[in-house]
């Protein structure tokens, strides 16, 4: 072989080789660019739904609420309101931190912001949860900051405007790797609900949806929001079934 024919075929597989290490990085720096796209997506919807749940709104009248109960000479339950909602607090700016949170921490959030609401409406409305077919010994995670604000939407535009007889149910399972919550109220439904949500609710339960959606990218159980009126089967109030997908830790 003469040294320019094998010089040729030197110089074909540099290039091949070239060419193969050229695809290899390419697709590698695609996958991690893709990434981090995801990454950076889910962030910036944590950090929507943190800034949802931490709107003045909320801040501004559950502080105007322990201020009346110390105006009414109510000093045990203005006091016993402050403490539950700096709990409250520290657990929200705790769970910012985290992409997903044991289950029985969230619980426990979720009555907790219940309970300062009942008081803050008065006890006009009555609440339960049924953890009944919940396994206790297994270590469910789920996405953080998710059920709080559909449980919000709830209380705020369904239930506190009714005030009468009115009724929040929570029911909890588990099926195929995924969190089933039914967060089912009697208030005065979907259609005048819309009409009232101020901005930033309209957009909570559509940041959930875009989480969920970044979350089934990489989730073989794949979550899901449903909303249903339930005027249409002759009855009253909303119920969302919201889908998480667990991890067991």
């Amino acid at each position: 072989m003469s040294l320019a024919i094998f010089a040729y075929y030197l110089l074909l597989a540099v290039i091949a080789t070239g060419i193969i290490f050229y695809n290899r990085t390419y697709n590698n720096l695609t996958a991690r660019n893709k990434e981090l796209l995801y990454e950076k997506n889910l962030i910036e919807l944590k950090n929507k739904a943190f800034s949802s749940q931490m709107n003045p709104h909320f801040v501004y009248n559950s502080l105007s609420a322990a201020q009346y109960l110390v105006m009414i000479n109510e000093n045990k339950k203005a006091f016993n309101y402050l403490s539950d909602f700096s709990l409250l607090l520290r657990q929200m700016f705790e769970n910012a931190k985290k992409s997903h949170v044991p289950l029985t921490d969230e619980i426990n959030f979720v009555k907790r912001y219940i309970e300062l609401e009942r008081l803050r409406f008065n006890d006009s409305f009555t609440y339960s949860l049924d953890l009944g077919k919940i396994d206790e010994s297994k270590n469910y995670y789920i996405p953080t900051m998710m059920i709080q604000p559909v449980v919000e939407n709830a209380i705020r535009h369904g239930l506190s405007p009714k005030k009468i007889n009115a009724e929040l149910k929570m029911d909890f399972y588990v099926q195929q790797d995924l969190l089933i919550v039914r967060i089912d109220d009697n208030g005065i439904g979907l259609k005048k609900d819309l009409q009232s949500y101020p901005k930033y609710e309209n957009s909570a339960l559509k940041i959930i949806s875009e989480r969920l959606r970044l979350i089934n990218e990489t989730t073989e159980k794949k979550g899901y929001i449903n909303i249903t009126d339930k005027k249409i089967t002759g009855g009253d109030g909303v119920l969302v079934e919201l889908a998480l997908p667990i991890q067991n830790n």
